[in-house]
């Protein structure tokens, strides 16, 4: 009997490699009909053709139609890892009896899962972000696509899926006018109209109260990232000079006339080109205190106007100006009596919120800006050579705009372009409108590929691979090395595409990943919803708002694990983050000095992961309390690919106070609210999980005691499959022991976003392929990219349907 086991578990490796790993672990010889008892003692009593739970019923189903069935049954895998069934205070199934139910389940779909269609994408435009980045690596040249384009519209969780990335009639003039602008910007102008352009409110500019700047500037008192040392406050923003040539700028006021406020000690200001100042000025101190207290308003006047009017001198392209403050004093305060200021530094300051750049109000040239740099390969000395240079500089940019080779077509259209403009203008002129031509084509605007004859899919040719992969991981063009591999048929050779995948995730665009791919899986965009009520955490709201320090808190601890030889589950419990002193003093912990963001080991076990990061908790509470149900629901979804239901329509989720009645903490208030066996079906997954993080208050610091009652808070709860937390760290603990699914849910959203479409059922078995072989390999990041860009899904076209091939017709006319 020994060598029988032997032989049959060495016989079922290989088959246990290639359908789940769960295989490997549980009998190999469990027979269907164990597994269909199973279903039949625990599923029937809902799922069955009298009560249509769900509107499935098992008990019409069979156990030799489980591959046909695929969608319900991938549905129901997916219910079963998440705790959703069977239903909380229902009778369950033993753990064993679960893994070997669901691995039984996997292997039966994945067997037939050999032939799967990759799946079509519809012809798309780019997103804003990719827009914004195409430009900047084409051009050199920094913009706002959110001023230019239409708002991106989301679907399946991500901004750059292909059903919502259409363009109608009405988008067209916005894409010839972005267009037109960014052209006019990249090349300049020797004859400019001055323009006046302002940052920050304009309220800000000219004020008699206080200005309200920006949330989660912080009050100016210390070191601000980027600004020169020794300064404080202030502010930096990036400005676009047309020409060389004399500009002004006016800096937003600071003297009042009221209470005189901040006019004690002598402030000041001063004013830098890319980093090298040319202003300087002071206010306050005695004799500017004195002068406003006996004139008044025409002191005020006085000491303002030395804020306005400063000429400067600036050469073409993109520059960056600072107003900041010098550094007073390293004291803790001024006062008299002294306090401790929410931000430390010194008290009785300025602060900045708004300046104004205008001109050229004289032109001395032109130089040789980056955009021009770009442009310019060449430039023609005499009128006969304007032709060639012209179509020189075509090739080069519509070449790397469209990701191919131009043909003869692409060439007469382009230089048609140029040559209509340059009829009744100079060569810089044609070059600018064969610019905008580009920019505006849809071979530049649609990620168009070759599309296969109708029922069949289609290999990518190397360099539509190329394209498809500098989008996935650096949302923009590929770039020169990629092109040059692609255009020579080596990128789709297995060395060459994973030699070329570990040097793009080394380039910094590939950070991309963790502000768009990973903000986005997470839903990061909550958090711009959450306010934190100024009432109840004066210490973070307005320009104490943490959530600045919250988002870059969480990119740098992201992108220290994706783009590393780290494991993906370390996201769940590495024992450091990054930190700077404020936000560090916000978490409770005092070592950390200075306005950088730098590592910093963790000593609190519950400050580990994602699960202990002030961006997730804010993003997943309410503005006023915490919120267990969200946080609950949140785990499912993003870390195990497990959503709940939606609540019944009517169904009150506020759970407030009830005036008159004694105070409840928002556990009291969830029993009372779950007591009907139709809510506690969801509310007993959802609530143990999100309890567990109930010593985190909605700006995600650390608390002992309920805010309400003041009584300490019970974060214990039971999950579904029987494991007792008491706090946070147990919560870590446990879904890191279940990494598996947290690296299927990362892989299955990553995938959503490398393809740009849905995943749907018939992808699970290429995903759950995927999380196999990544666990061979440590489960690294670089391990998931490469074997989703190695898949059919993500290297082959499905052809459209009739329907889809009309919809790509009339976006390719429009």
């Amino acid at each position: 009997m020994k060598n029988l086991i032997t032989i049959l578990l060495n016989k079922s490796l290989k088959a246990a490699v290639a359908g789940t790993v769960m295989l490997a672990i549980f009998p190999a010889w469990t027979t269907a009909q164990e597994q269909w008892e199973v279903i039949e003692n625990y599923c029937y009593q809902c799922h069955n053709d009298e009560d249509w739970a769900g509107s499935i019923a098992f008990n019409l189903m069979s156990v030799d139609e489980i591959s046909h069935d695929a969608e319900i049954w991938e549905e129901a895998i997916r219910r079963i890892e998440g705790g959703h069934m069977p239903p909380p205070g229902n009778d369950r199934p033993s753990g064993s009896e679960i893994h070997q139910l669901l691995a039984w389940l996997e292997n039966k779909i994945d067997e037939s899962a050999s032939n799967t269609p990759p799946g079509n994408v519809p012809l798309r435009r780019l997103n804003r972000r990719e827009y914004e980045n195409a430009i900047r690596d084409l051009l050199a040249l920094e913009i706002d696509a959110s001023a230019l384009l239409p708002t991106d519209q989301i679907e399946g969780g991500f901004d750059n899926n292909a059903e919502a990335l259409q363009v109608s009639p009405a988008f067209i003039d916005q894409y010839l006018n972005a267009a037109r602008t960014i052209a006019h910007n990249a090349l300049g102008s020797t004859r400019p109209i001055p323009v006046l352009e302002t940052y920050g409110r304009v309220a800000d500019m000219i004020i008699s109260l206080p200005a309200r700047g920006t949330p989660g500037t912080g009050v100016q008192s210390m070191h601000q990232p980027g600004m020169p040392f020794g300064t404080r406050g202030g502010m930096s923003v990036q400005y676009n000079f047309m020409a060389d040539g004399v500009y002004e700028l006016n800096i937003g006021d600071l003297a009042l006339g009221r209470e005189v406020p901040n006019m004690e000690f002598k402030n000041t200001v001063i004013a830098l080109l890319d980093g090298k100042e040319f202003f300087r000025t002071e206010l306050g101190g005695d004799e500017d205190h004195e002068a406003i207290d006996q004139e008044q308003a025409d002191a005020v006047s006085s000491i303002n106007l030395r804020l306005k009017n400063i000429r400067f001198n600036a050469t073409a392209g993109q520059h960056t100006i600072t107003v900041t403050f010098l550094h007073r004093s390293f004291a803790e305060s001024d006062e008299r009596t002294p306090t401790t200021a929410l931000e430390g530094g010194q008290s009785r300051i300025h602060k900045l919120h708004a300046l104004q750049v205008r001109g050229p109000l004289e032109i001395t040239g032109m130089s040789e800006s980056e955009p021009r740099k770009k442009i310019f390969v060449c430039y023609p000395r005499e009128i006969a050579d304007e032709t060639a240079c012209a179509e020189e500089i075509i090739t080069n940019l519509a070449e790397r705009a469209f990701r191919r080779p131009l043909n003869d077509e692409d060439m007469d259209s382009l230089m048609g372009f140029y040559i209509s403009s340059r009829q009744n203008n100079d060569f810089e002129s044609g070059i600018k409108e064969a610019v905008s031509a580009i920019l505006v084509s849809p071979h530049f605007i649609y990620r168009a590929e070759g599309g296969p004859a109708f029922g069949e899919s289609l290999m990518l040719t190397d360099l539509e691979l190329a394209s498809r992969l500098s989008f996935f991981l650096w949302s923009s063009l590929p770039d020169e090395e990629l092109l040059t591999v692609a255009s020579s048929n080596e990128l789709s050779r297995p060395d060459v595409l994973r030699s070329q995948i570990r040097r793009m995730l080394e380039d910094d665009r590939a950070k991309t990943l963790v502000d768009d791919f990973a903000f986005q899986w997470l839903h990061l965009s909550k958090l711009d919803e959450i306010q934190p009520n100024g009432f109840m955490f004066r210490y973070a709201s307005r320009f104490l708002d943490p959530r600045p320090m919250f988002k870059e808190e969480l990119s740098l601890f992201i992108d220290s694990v994706l783009r590393s030889d780290q494991s993906v589950v370390r996201l769940l419990d590495a024992d450091y983050t990054f930190l700077n002193e404020r936000l560090a003093a916000h978490y409770g912990i005092e070592d950390v000095k200075g306005s950088a963001f730098r590592r910093v080991k963790l000593d609190q076990e519950y400050r580990r992961g994602l699960l202990g990061k002030g961006a997730i908790l804010m993003a997943t509470a309410n503005p006023n309390r915490t919120s267990p149900v969200i946080r609950g629901a949140w785990i499912l979804e993003r870390l195990l690919a497990s959503p709940p239901s939606p609540p019944p329509p009517g169904v009150e989720t506020d759970l407030p106070q009830k005036v008159g009645q004694a105070l409840l903490t928002v556990r009291e208030r969830l029993e009372q609210h779950r007591e009907n066996p139709s809510c506690y079906n969801c509310h007993g997954v959802l609530d143990p999980l999100g309890l567990a993080l109930e010593n985190f208050n909605t700006v995600g610091q650390y608390q002992k005691f309920d805010r309400d009652t003041l009584s300490l808070i019970d974060s214990s709860g039971v999950l579904p499959d029987g494991t007792e937390i008491k706090r946070a760290e147990d919560l870590t603990r446990a879904l890191v022991g279940r990494s598996d699914l947290f690296v299927k849910s990362l892989t299955e959203h990553l995938m959503a976003y490398a393809i740009g479409r849905t995943v749907d059922y018939r992808d699970m078995p290429l995903v759950r392929q995927i999380v196999r072989d990544v666990a061979d390999d440590g489960n690294r990041f670089e391990s998931i990219v490469y074997n989703i860009v190695n898949s059919d899904a993500f290297r082959m076209r499905e052809s459209l349907t009739s329907t889809d091939s009309a919809d790509a017709n009339q976006q390719a006319s429009l």
